[in-house]
């Protein structure tokens, strides 16, 4: 079992969402997910948490993936999708304070 880690700058996030807009978040993110976090009230840090989320999975994949194949959908606590198909056996925490953006899986 690998454990994967990620922290992010929420600031930087925003401004890459400024800089790239749509490309950015479709080239990363899946519709569900972005349908999402543009319903928050601050969903500069919504996506923030999601993208450290896909980076902490990523890594305990071990193996070459998109950030776009891994989904983090909200059921109480985060679910990670790969590829269309729960990943029960990966358990993720995401957590923010402050500008960061961190999770665990």
């Amino acid at each position: 079992m690998k454990i994967g880690i990620d922290i992010v700058h929420i600031p930087k996030i925003g401004e890459t969402i400024k800089k790239w807009g749509d490309k950015f978040l479709n080239r990363v993110f899946s519709e569900e997910e972005i349908m999402f976090c543009r319903k928050r009230k601050d969903s500069v840090t919504c996506f923030a948490g999601r993208f450290a989320a896909k980076e902490a999975v990523y890594k305990t994949l071990g193996k070459t993936i998109s950030l776009k194949s891994i989904s983090i959908l909200s059921g109480g606590r985060p679910v990670v999708v790969i590829n269309g198909e729960i990943a029960r056996k990966i358990i993720l925490s995401i957590s923010h304070h402050g500008e960061y953006a961190i999770a665990v899986a």
